[in-house]
């Protein structure tokens, strides 16, 4: 960043950032050029390059900023008295919401990941992982609250990220298929703990 110290609340810096995400998400980011950018931000092509060295830098502040958004929601959800299953109910709201409310930047960090240098793939792997192992966490509190043994946390819930990472792709909550939020919630938290609920230690013997 032009060697300059950026608030993430600057207008500018976030606007650069928006427009990025929305035309990497309709192009792809290959396709996309600079001046695309500045002309969609409503800048000057030299302003983007006083916010960020290069348009690499800008689909890794796109994918930095939206998964530690996400991770400093989810550890204030850690932190907090709820029970096991409301925190996941509460992880599960939040990425849903975030999910369909960012459609272009979450788009971009499901399909631009690996065209990142190796660094930069280093320091996103880093805060998805955290991300991971938070949720996790939440996860195995649940485990052990309701006896639930013999099902790999991790598995489960890598499953319940596969239901939820690819909504952008077919909901719509507004217009086409006047889909609802609370109802899709609702159906991916029933499917997911009817399914780690078959590993309870009480369940019936199977013949």
């Amino acid at each position: 960043m032009g060697g300059k110290k950026i608030r993430s609340s600057d207008v500018t810096y976030r606007n650069i950032l928006t427009k990025s995400a929305e035309i990497f998400a309709l192009k792809g980011y290959e396709k996309a050029s600079m001046r695309e950018i500045s002309a969609a931000a409503g800048v000057s092509l030299a302003a983007p390059y006083y916010y960020f060295k290069n348009k690499e830098t800008i689909l890794f502040q796109i994918q930095k900023k939206g998964f530690e958004f996400l991770v400093e929601n989810l550890k204030t959800v850690v932190e907090s008295d709820k029970t096991p299953r409301e925190k996941v109910r509460i992880f599960v709201e939040n990425h849903v919401h975030y999910f369909l409310n960012n459609r272009s930047e979450m788009k971009v960090i499901i399909h631009e990941y690996e065209v990142l240098s190796k660094e930069y793939q280093r320091q996103i792997s880093r805060i998805k992982s955290e991300y991971t192992l938070l949720a996790e966490g939440i996860l195995k509190e649940y485990f052990k609250e309701h006896g639930i043994t013999g099902c790999n946390s991790l598995y489960a819930i890598m499953s319940l990220f596969g239901m939820m990472n690819w909504l952008y792709t077919w909901f719509r909550p507004k217009g086409r298929g006047n889909h609802n939020t609370e109802e899709l919630i609702n159906v991916i938290l029933n499917i997911f703990f009817e399914g780690v609920n078959y590993w309870k230690k009480t369940r019936p013997a199977e013949n």
